[in-house]
This record gives C-alpha cells, sequence and structure tokens, in this order.
C-alpha cells in the first residue's frame, strides 16, 4: 500500500525560529527529532507571504503569478484542479483540520467547519473525504460578530467559554500591536485552546480513517500566528528563557521584546509536543514506518525584527519557512540549502503518492538535483533568489502593507540587493555596488513572471 502522509502546517511559523536551526533558546526536540532521521531544507520560502495566496499556491501546485488567490479575500475555487483532489483520485482519503484558509474570504464554515452540508459542503468539492475547517483567531472574532457559526466557537459555546474568549481577545485588539504587546495568558483550560483543540480533531479524523487506504492529513494550526496569547501552563515554562533580541529594532524594550517572544516560543513548543504525540499514536498502531511527516509552515513573522511585524514583506523573516521531510522513501541527508518552496512541497507529495497532476509546478524534493532559483511575490513586489543572493524588486519600504491584490509592475520604482551569505540580515543594499548583477537578476525575475502568467 502506499504510504501514509502527516503534513503539520502551523501558521506563521519563522524558518529560523527552530532547534534543528541553532537558534537560541527555541525547543523543538520532536522536530529535530524527525530531523535527524529525515531532510531538512535551510532554505525554504513561502511563494508568497499571506495566508490565503501561500496555501492557494500549495494547492494549485503553482507559484503566485499562475495561480488567481491574490490576497485573503479570495477563495481557491474547487472547479479548478488542485492537490487534495489528485490525492483522491490516487486512493487517499484526504482529511484536515484546523485553519485551512482555502476558502476564507467567504467566512461560511458552518458549525460543522464543512463550507455547507452534503453534496454542498465545500471541503469536499475542494477533494477533502473528511475534515474540519475553523477560523483563524482573527476571522473567529471577525466571523462571530457577522453571526458566522464556526466550529471552534461551537465547541467553546458547548463548554461555556466562548464569552471567556471574545472578551480576551478585545484586550488583544484596537490599541496599536495590542495583538503583540499583550503577552498575558488566555484564561482558556488547556483543553480548549485552540491549537490543543484542532491536534485532537487531527487524532478524530486518523480514528475514523479506514484501514485498507491510505491517508493523507494536514493539521493546520491557528499558532504561533498573533496574538500572542498562550495558556498559563506554557507559558510558565518560558520564564527564565533566553531567546536573542530582534534586529535593528527601535521598538519597545528588552523585557516587552523579550516576553513576546517568549510566547512565540511557546506556541512553537506546544506544537512540537502535539508532533511528537502523533508520532506516538502512529508508533503505537504500528504503522509510524509506513507514514511520511511533513512539517512546514505557510510563511514566517517578522517578529520585530526591521520594525515590523507580522508578514507580507520580503525580509527573511517574513518568507523563510521550516521544511522537513522523513519517512519511508526520504534519505537521511545533510541539511539541502537550495531554494525551495511549498509548491515543490506539494509536488513532492503529488510524488509520493503517485497522483498524477497535469500542468503541475514545482520540484521533487526527493530528488538530487534542485533548481538555483526561485521566486517570492505578493501584490506588487516580487523577490527572486539565485545562489546566495536576493533581490527585490517594487517594494516600498514606507508601505504599511504589501498585500493588495494585483500583478507586477514592471516599471522599477524600488529595488534591494542583498547577499545573504555575507548579509543575512539584509543590512547593506547592493543595488548601487553591483548594478550588473541587480540588472541581470531583475531580468531573469521578469522574464519567469512572464512564463508564469503564460
Amino acid at each position: 500500500m502506499k504510504p501514509n502522509i502527516l503534513f503539520f502546517f502551523p501558521d506563521q511559523h519563522r524558518g529560523d525560529w527552530t532547534g534543528y536551526f541553532g537558534t537560541q533558546g527555541v525547543r523543538t526536540p520532536n522536530l529535530d527529532r524527525l530531523a535527524s532521521r529525515g531532510q531538512v531544507f535551510s532554505n525554504a520560502l513561502t511563494p508568497s507571504p499571506l495566508c490565503s495566496p501561500a496555501r492557494a499556491c500549495m494547492a494549485a501546485v503553482a507559484p503566485y503569478d499562475a495561480q488567481p488567490v491574490k490576497h485573503n479575500q479570495h477563495d481557491v475555487d474547487p472547479a479548478q484542479p488542485n492537490l487534495y483532489q489528485a490525492l483522491g483520485d490516487a486512493g487517499y482519503q484526504v482529511l484536515g483540520c484546523g485553519k485551512f484558509d482555502l476558502l476564507k474570504g467567504s467566512m461560511d464554515w458552518g458549525e460543522s467547519g464543512h463550507h455547507g452540508e452534503g453534496t454542498n459542503a465545500r471541503i469536499h468539492q475542494l477533494g477533502f473525504s473528511d475534515g474540519i475547517d475553523n477560523a483563524g483567531k482573527h476571522d473567529f472574532v471577525a466571523g462571530h460578530r457577522l453571526g458566522r457559526e464556526e466550529p471552534f466557537q461551537a465547541f467553546l459555546r458547548a463548554n461555556d467559554l466562548l464569552d471567556v474568549h471574545l472578551a480576551d481577545y478585545d484586550g488583544r485588539t484596537g490599541k496599536e500591536l495590542a495583538n503583540y504587546i499583550n503577552t498575558a495568558p488566555t484564561p482558556l483550560p488547556d483543553f480548549a485552546y485552540g491549537d490543543n483543540w484542532i491536534a485532537a480533531n487531527g487524532l478524530k479524523l486518523l480514528d475514523r480513517a479506514k484501514d485498507d487506504a491510505p491517508w493523507f492529513l494536514q493539521v493546520n494550526f491557528n499558532g504561533p500566528h498573533e496574538p500572542m496569547d498562550v495558556t498559563a501552563s506554557m507559558q510558565s515554562r518560558w520564564a527564565d528563557a533566553s531567546l536573542p533580541p530582534p534586529v535593528a529594532s527601535s521598538q519597545y524594550d528588552a523585557e516587552q521584546h523579550g516576553a513576546i517572544r517568549a510566547n512565540y516560543a511557546a506556541m512553537i513548543e506546544n506544537i512540537d509536543s502535539h508532533l511528537g504525540s502523533y508520532l506516538d499514536y502512529l508508533a503505537s498502531r504500528g504503522s509510524l514506518e509506513q507514514t511520511v511527516v511533513i512539517y512546514a509552515s505557510d510563511h514566517g513573522e517578522m517578529l520585530g525584527d526591521h520594525d515590523r511585524w507580522g508578514k507580507v514583506v520580503p525580509h527573511q523573516p517574513s518568507v523563510h519557512v521550516p521544511l522537513v521531510l522523513a519517512g519511508p522513501g526520504i534519505e537521511a541527508k545533510p541539511d539541502c540549502h537550495a531554494w525551495v518552496d511549498l509548491v515543490d512541497v506539494a509536488a513532492t507529495i503529488l510524488h509520493i503518492a503517485g497522483a498524477d497532476f497535469p500542468g503541475g509546478h514545482g520540484q521533487v524534493l526527493t530528488t538530487d538535483s534542485l533548481a538555483s532559483r526561485k521566486v517570492v511575490g505578493l501584490g506588487g513586489w516580487r523577490t527572486i533568489y539565485e545562489d546566495g543572493m536576493k533581490y527585490v524588486h517594487n517594494f516600498d519600504p514606507e508601505a504599511a502593507r504589501g498585500s493588495s491584490g494585483g500583478d507586477l509592475d514592471s516599471t522599477e520604482t524600488h529595488a534591494a540587493l542583498y547577499d545573504l551569505h555575507n548579509d543575512p540580515h539584509e543590512a547593506k543594499n547592493l543595488v548601487v555596488d553591483e548594478p550588473g548583477t541587480a540588472n541581470r537578476l531583475r531580468q531573469a525575475l521578469l522574464r519567469i513572471v512572464e512564463e508564469h502568467h503564460a
């Protein structure tokens, strides 16, 4: 039988905040264990640093400019072929839980998380045979205000905790950066914490899975996306944390940054603990050796670096994501430093599953030869990576957000060039010093974008 595929997919986990990457103080023992018996891709990127576009690129097996979802208000069209349908056609039970963000724009989760019922359930139309799609942290509140039903809302209501959670979130929105600087623990008990509930849902899906067909399960955690809400028990484990300070920051003091970063690390550690629980669960059922395990994230998190928070910008903390593969057919190898992205993850999943997907982009990550270039984009800016160089086209550093949908403007208004080997924090723009390299990469970028539009 084909291997099972477990895909852990947290939201906004930046690529350098893992134990195996060596970032001071970050604890991910289970992910590190996975990395030691599989393959780490240390230069993995998102195709687009925003939730819906990143996930849509993976679903479409296509880069940002070759698929239609340009911002968070767009839904993936179930009528268009996607990764999940292809897995079903290949004989897989396609399971999912947590924050899908594939149908984010419509906000019509429903209490079941199926986006409709029966044959009208859009998660089934997308290709999922079973699943529970819940809102992300902010969409949960926005949806409640609009009167939209959602499964985590129903769970909290059944446990008399809905009003408690909504009141807590009132203090994590509104005031500038309240979603970060409010680091008080959530009043929710551990069993009702969002990521713990999502993890439990995934195990229920596996319990319901049939034994006579392989399964694919995507577990979409809400964390470590802000707000910085963690349970009291999660926070207590980070009371004496020693974590790296932000890069090029003029905001807040060391204590405030330390508190924010401790909560971010606590969310990552909590997700890592669930990874360990899933691995133990699979081992207890005798199926771990028949399961490929993949860990990645939709995009990163600036976390105060360069005085920026969240994502949507082309800086490395925003676009760099963790990526680990392990399991049958995945050789334990030294870290791979090639530029790869989530489209490649989708192509690799299809390859593992023996699934057909005509017209799909991406490269299979288990091959020995990987391309040296990769393009990332959002709204009107694009970035191209080649070897150790990074060229950024048309990103306005003064813009509040670069998340508006739209195509690339080929007229250059802003440009940046960085040597990431020697300047990993992107402190020195080399456009003036190396105009030849900048122009060559710009031309390559525009050519690739044009090909993606074709």
